[in-house]
């Protein structure tokens, strides 16, 4: 069913401030990874576990911000778009980028990470024919690796087509009328936090894999979080709630991440945990949304070129990261000075790269970037995870 009308775009500065502060502390997370005592493809022999503390919060908000934010764009497109064309756009956008990065971007990790663990020896020309034995990682080479936000965010955006459609009707206008008013009251919007809190308690058992068939609580919590962000894109009212709440919001935020810090995990009890570390996810989502709105009114002229590299940044940033750090373990400094090295290079190389891809007209579609012809040559807010 086609829309009616087809409204002008209306761009959202505070969104687009957020997701591009988001691509960064991917980065800075991805980073991290190398220097903590965590698993990861490439480890520093000198462990920085001073910043796990940061890293677990950062954990816990990094990805959930950027679902939100991409659910919201989808109702953002798709008040100018048939859904013949929103699934068109999504398929071009989400799938094409995820199949060249499967092929493309993740192999070197894989690579170097075989390198590292000294599982193969050779050339990547000896290395990359193993991608096409297609066993998936760790047990072969064929993987989306961080891409998994992109495949899951694809599938999402297929599922809710008849959700989509339900909502263009008149009975579904009037739901989503009483949905606005419902949470543009109180602290009602804190109640949406409940079902999240749920899927993590009673889902506990099942490990984060992010390999979409056998990942049952990531798949369902993203999926919650991704309609969410629909929701409050598609109801304009609970954002001026949102925005009258902010210093609560905050305050609650302050007091799940202290009990997060001071009684993590296995010092609480698993459910007690979960749930606390629930609210810091959904309270930390909203302090974001309601402080961007209030604050961000206007958009600098840098800003439509930095989300327009936000995507192809998260596309090329880990691969960057992992090929940089098995470089810089070579380097005779202290952990320190190699974090900043690596951190340093990294976000340069990425960058750089980013650019490039930006004037290659063929390249662009392949990191999910719009034609250069096409306007506003921006990319779209529901495209980047």
């Amino acid at each position: 069913m086609n829309a009616p009308t087809r409204p002008a775009a209306v761009h959202h500065p505070d969104l687009d401030w957020l997701r591009v502060l988001a691509i960064v502390v991917l980065h800075l997370f991805h980073t991290g990874m190398m220097f903590n005592t965590w698993e990861w493809h490439v480890k520093s022999p000198q462990a920085l576990p001073v910043l796990e503390p940061v890293m677990g919060v950062l954990h816990l908000v990094r990805m959930p911000l950027l679902m939100v934010i991409s659910g919201a764009g989808t109702a953002f497109a798709l008040r100018r778009r048939s859904l013949r064309t929103f699934a068109k756009d999504r398929t071009t956008r989400l799938l094409l980028p995820l199949v060249f990065g499967m092929f493309v971007v993740v192999p070197p990790q894989i690579y170097v990470e075989w390198l590292f663990r000294g599982r193969f020896e050779g050339s990547y020309a000896a290395f990359y024919p193993t991608v096409f034995g297609f066993v998936p990682y760790p047990a072969g080479s064929f993987s989306w690796h961080h891409l998994w936000f992109v495949a899951y965010l694809f599938v999402y955006c297929l599922m809710a087509l008849p959700l989509f459609a339900a909502l263009r009707t008149e009975a579904g206008q009037r739901l989503l009328a009483r949905a606005d008013a419902w949470l543009s009251r109180g602290v009602n919007v804190l109640w949406l936090g409940v079902p999240l809190a749920l899927v993590r308690v009673l889902l506990r058992d099942f490990p984060e894999t992010h390999a979409l068939f056998d990942d049952p609580r990531t798949f369902l919590l993203y999926g919650l979080l991704f309609l969410y962000g629909h929701l409050l894109g598609r109801c304009p009212g609970v954002w001026d709630r949102l925005v009258t709440l902010r210093h609560g919001l905050l305050a609650l935020w302050v007091a799940a991440l202290v009990v997060e810090l001071v009684w993590p995990w296995p010092v609480m009890p698993v459910v007690p945990a979960i749930v606390g570390g629930t609210v810091l996810i959904w309270s930390g989502l909203l302090v974001a949304l309601a402080y961007a709105r209030h604050h961000i009114r206007g958009s600098p002229a840098w800003l439509p070129h930095a989300q327009a590299l936000s995507y192809p940044f998260y596309i090329l940033h880990q691969t960057v990261i992992v090929c940089v750090g098995s470089l810089c373990l070579r380097l005779p400094v202290g952990p320190w000075a190699m974090l900043f090295a690596v951190l340093t290079a990294s976000f340069t190389v990425t960058l750089a790269l980013c650019e490039g891809v930006s004037r290659v007209a063929w390249l662009r579609p392949l990191f999910g970037m719009k034609p250069r012809a096409a306007r506003p040559a921006v990319l779209a807010p529901e495209a980047v995870g």
